[in-house]
Parts: structure tokens; C-alpha cells; sequence
């Protein structure tokens, strides 16, 4: 099935457009943003959405694997991949959230089943809670942020000298530190740092995600979903070096009625490295009830 349809590819060709309204600086006009996106597959709607600085091209494993039985639609959020970089956002967690709902009216999407990677799954899940009856079923994959164990160029963009840093962040760490957010190596070939690349080599690129990593409150979004009782279904690689299965842990406490579930043998990127198994437990927690077997 999934040699049906073309390679995902990083490029502005590949999907097509809607355009949102953003509610522009304080006593100011909205300010229109172009969101790219990409749909393949039919059935029920479930929607994607790519961490900070991704783009369309982190789903070409897993995307055509959801689209056998779903219409899987991804969205490639302001400030990545073809996307607009509004001048007016400051990427805060509010923000995103209502962003994603905005691209779902664009859609003429009114409830759809919904997935998201690392700092995209916070801001879908941030969502979830605060327009719940937009969405069904919500699963998150390695849900979180910036880490101490992330390298230390990424981690300073928090910090006030962010801008010193934001231009010093090239192609060359890429390639020294993509590697790492794989448990094979071998999985980071230069096409796809490459493709990774494309899109964040520039300087509004490079801006959009220091602001998205400098407005990033986990806690905040974790307090609202601890109130709201929702439940999520979290999936973690095992050998993630970025985020280490002690931050499941944590989780677990924080939102025991979750379900959860770990995969052997992959790192950070576990949608890229085990799309399959990503996909069938996606698929039965969808369809059942309970923690797929």
C-alpha cells in the first residue's frame, strides 16, 4: 500500500495550502498565514503534528502507513517547513494549541482522531484539552521539550543570548547531532539530513524556533491536563537518548489514566525507525478499547 504514493520529500509542491488569520499585534490588523499541508489515505480524519522545526517530511515513514486506513492529514505549523513565519506570533503554548484548531476550521475538519511528535504532541495535546470536543482519540509520541540531554547549542537558544546562537546553529551540527535522536545511526543518511536541513536554513526559520523553544511551558500544559482527566495514549522509544524513559516515569505519575506503551530498539524519532509497529498499535488503540496487545 504504501508504494502507492509518491515519496514525502521536503518540498513546497508536494501538499497544498490554507490560509488563517492570526490575531496580529495588540491594536493591530489580523495577520493572514499560509499553512501547508498534506493529506493521503481515506476513512476517518486523523492529524499530524511534526515537532518544532519539522516539517511534512518527518511523517514519510509512518504517513503512508496510517493513510491504509485513514485519511491521515498533516500540517505543517507557522515558522516550518513551507509554512508562513508570521511576524506576530510568539509561539506560546495557547498559541499553538489554537493554531491547530484554526487549521482544522480551515480543513472543514469539525472532529478528527489526532497524533504529534515531542514539543508538536504538547501542543496537540494542549489542544485536546482546551477544544475537547474537536478531537477523539489523541496519541502522543514522546511528548515534551528541550532536555539536558539534548545538545548544548539547542539547549542555549532558551537562554538570553538565544540570538548569538540561533545564527551559529548550521548545517554541520545537523550533521553531528541528528544522528543522535536515532537508535541506528545509520538511519540519519545525508539525504535525509538533507531534507531535515532544508527548511531551517534561514534566518525567519531559525527565529521561529528559538522563539517556539524560549515560550515552551511543559508544566503549564501538563497542570491542565492532570485537571482535565483526559486520557492520552503516550508511546516512548526505549532507547531514547534525548528524552530517556525516565520522563515516561514521570509521566505515569502525573497522568496515571493514560495509556501507555514503549518500543524496544528505537530512539527519539520512533515514528521514522519503527513506523510499522507505530502504526498498527495507532491503529488498534483508535479501534479498541484499552492498551494495544
Amino acid at each position: 500500500m504504501a508504494n502507492e504514493y509518491k515519496p514525502i520529500v521536503n518540498s513546497d509542491l508536494i501538499g497544498d495550502y490554507v490560509t488563517i488569520e492570526l490575531p496580529g499585534f495588540k491594536g493591530k490588523a489580523p495577520e493572514p498565514c499560509r499553512i501547508h499541508y498534506l493529506s493521503m489515505g481515506s476513512g476517518e480524519p486523523l492529524l499530524l503534528v511534526h515537532s518544532v522545526g519539522q516539517s511534512v517530511y518527518t511523517w514519510r515513514e509512518l504517513m503512508p502507513q496510517l493513510a491504509k486506513g485513514y485519511c491521515a492529514v498533516a500540517i505543517e505549523l507557522p515558522g516550518s517547513g513551507h509554512s508562513d513565519r508570521p511576524l506576530s506570533l510568539n509561539y506560546s503554548m495557547d498559541e499553538m494549541a489554537d493554531i491547530i484548531v484554526k487549521c482544522l476550521d480551515a480543513l472543514g475538519v469539525r472532529k478528527t482522531h489526532a497524533l504529534g511528535v515531542t514539543m508538536g504532541a504538547m501542543y496537540l495535546m494542549h489542544a485536546a484539552v482546551k477544544y475537547s470536543d474537536r478531537f477523539m482519540k489523541v496519541v502522543a509520541l514522546t511528548p515534551g521539550g528541550i532536555t539536558e540531554h539534548m545538545p548544548k547549542k539547542l539547549r542555549r537558544l532558551e537562554k538570553p543570548l538565544g540570538p548569538f546562537y540561533r545564527e551559529m546553529y548550521g548545517k554541520k551540527d545537523f550533521e553531528r547531532y541528528l544522528p543522535l535522536f536515532y537508535y541506528d545511526g545509520t538511519v540519519c543518511t545525508p539525504q535525509v539530513i538533507e531534507q531535515m536541513y532544508k527548511t531551517c536554513d534561514d534566518h525567519a526559520s531559525r527565529q521561529a524556533i528559538m522563539y517556539a523553544i524560549r515560550n515552551f511551558d511543559e508544566d503549564y500544559v501538563l497542570e491542565g491536563l492532570e485537571k482535565s482527566g483526559r486520557e492520552f495514549f503516550i508511546i516512548w522509544g526505549e532507547e531514547d537518548r534525548m528524552q530517556p524513559m525516565e520522563r515516561l516515569f514521570e509521566l505515569r505519575k502525573r497522568m496515571p489514566g493514560c495509556v501507555y506503551h514503549s518500543i524496544r530498539n528505537t530512539g527519539h524519532w520512533i515514528h521514522e525507525e519503527k513506523a510499522a509497529q507505530i502504526a498498527e498499535a495507532v491503529d488498534r488503540y483508535i479501534r479498541y478499547e484499552g492498551e494495544p496487545q
